[in-house]
C-alpha cells in the first residue's frame, strides 16, 4: 500500500516537511518502503536458542532462550525525515510483535497519519499502531510517564532526552532509546583535497535543506 500510495505520500511529505519532491519521493518515502519490507522478513525468524550444557550436573537438563515481544512501544520522533523516522522505530518494533503509540513531530504529522490511514487498510488490528500527534510537552510527557508503555525510543535534543530518561526511570523503568543532540559531525584532516572536502562537506550538511543530523553521511 506505501508503493502504491508512493506519489502521494512524496507530495504530503514535501508540503508538510519542506522537503524537495524529488528527495521525498526517492529517499523519505522511498527509503520508509524499503525498511518495512525488509523487517517484514524477520517476523518468522526471531526465536530463541538452545545451548548446551553437557557438563552440567544433575543429567538430563535443558537450557534455552526465549525471546518475548516488550508489549507497548512509545515511540516519538523528529520533524526532518518524519516517515523514514517513523519506519525505522516502528518497523522491528512490530516485526518483533509489539504494539506502538507514535508521537509524530507536532510540526509534521501529516505522514503519520497518512500511514495510520494505509495501516488500517492494510488490516492491522485496532490498537496495534496508534497515531498521537501532539505537542512534546503533552503527548510525549504522556508516554514517557506512562505505566503500560514499556519501552520508549526517542530521536531529538539532549534537554529533552534527559528528562524522558527520568520519566521513564520514576515510571516503569521502561526501556528507553535515544538518539540525541550534534548537528552534522564532520572531521577534516590535514592530508586531504582540501577543496574536495570542503565542497563535500557543504554538499553533505546542506542535503535535505540542511536538516540533516549526519554531514559526514552526506
Amino acid at each position: 500500500l506505501m508503493d502504491h500510495h508512493r506519489e502521494e505520500l512524496a507530495t504530503i511529505e514535501s508540503l508538510d516537511s519542506g522537503a524537495v519532491y524529488t528527495l521525498a519521493l526517492k529517499t523519505h518515502v522511498g527509503m520508509s518502503i524499503d525498511t518495512f519490507r525488509y523487517f517484514a522478513g524477520w517476523c518468522d525468524k526471531i526465536q530463541g536458542s538452545t545451548i548446551p550444557i553437557n557438563h552440567a550436573r544433575p543429567n538430563r537438563n535443558l537450557c534455552f532462550t526465549k525471546r518475548e515481544a516488550i508489549g507497548v512501544c512509545g515511540l516519538v520522533v523528529p520533524w526532518n525525515y518524519p516517515l523514514m523516522m517513523l519506519s525505522w522505530k516502528m518497523a522491528a518494533c512490530l516485526a518483533a510483535g509489539n504494539t506502538v503509540v507514535l508521537k509524530p513531530a507536532q510540526v509534521t504529522p501529516m505522514t503519520a497519519l497518512k500511514f495510520a490511514e494505509l495501516s488500517a487498510r492494510a488490516g492491522f488490528p485496532k490498537g496495534v499502531i496508534n497515531i498521537l500527534p501532539g505537542s512534546g510537552s503533552v503527548v510525549g510527557q504522556a508516554i514517557a510517564d506512562h505505566g503500560d508503555v514499556r519501552k520508549l525510543g526517542f530521536t531529538g535534543s539532549t534537554p529533552i532526552g534527559k528528562t524522558i530518561m527520568k520519566s521513564a526511570a520514576e515510571s516503569n523503568a521502561k526501556r528507553v532509546s535515544l538518539e540525541l543532540g550534534g548537528k552534522s559531525p564532520l572531521i577534516i584532516f590535514n592530508d586531504c583535497d582540501m577543496d574536495k572536502a570542503v565542497r563535500q562537506g557543504v554538499q553533505a550538511c546542506l542535503f535535505n535543506k540542511g536538516e540533516n543530523c549526519i554531514a559526514a553521511g552526506g
